[in-house]
């Protein structure tokens, strides 16, 4: 729904908080499973550390996954030793613009890799990889 916000925005009040509702949980669960992988947690390990059935956490990362309360939330950044703040993208664009802070990926790219463990997976902003403007002039 997040990609549909975007492309053609809500067409009423309803749409305008479930897309709302869509956008925090799928932030809160890319902000976990970043925090799974900078911790090295697979998500068997996480069901260990909080007592929980592995299809459990699975769910927890599901699209159509369970409501999760800021308790829940808490618990698993505390198995993953994180600590979380709740900041409003209001305040993060407040930030970035004091701090000029850049965040958020334009693409996330796949590089195999030498270590099967390792993630293929890297975050990659576009044009990372152009010459300089002044060296394509002629």
């Amino acid at each position: 729904m997040t990609i549909n916000k975007e492309i053609f925005g809500a067409r009423n009040a309803s749409e305008v908080e479930e897309f709302a509702i869509e956008d925090l949980v799928f932030s809160v669960q890319i902000a976990l499973q970043k925090a799974m992988r900078r911790s090295g947690v697979s998500q068997a390990d996480l069901a260990a550390k909080l007592g929980m059935t592995p299809g459990r956490v699975s769910q927890v990362f599901s699209k159509g996954g369970p409501n999760l309360t800021l308790k829940t939330i808490a618990r698993i950044a505390n198995a993953l030793g994180e600590d979380f703040d709740l900041v409003s993208k209001n305040e993060l664009a407040e930030l970035r613009r004091r701090k000029k802070v850049r965040t958020k990926p334009v693409a996330v790219m796949w590089k195999p890799l030498q270590d099967s463990r390792a993630n293929p997976w890297e975050e990659t902003h576009a044009n990372s990889k152009m010459k300089p403007l002044k060296d394509l002039a002629a």
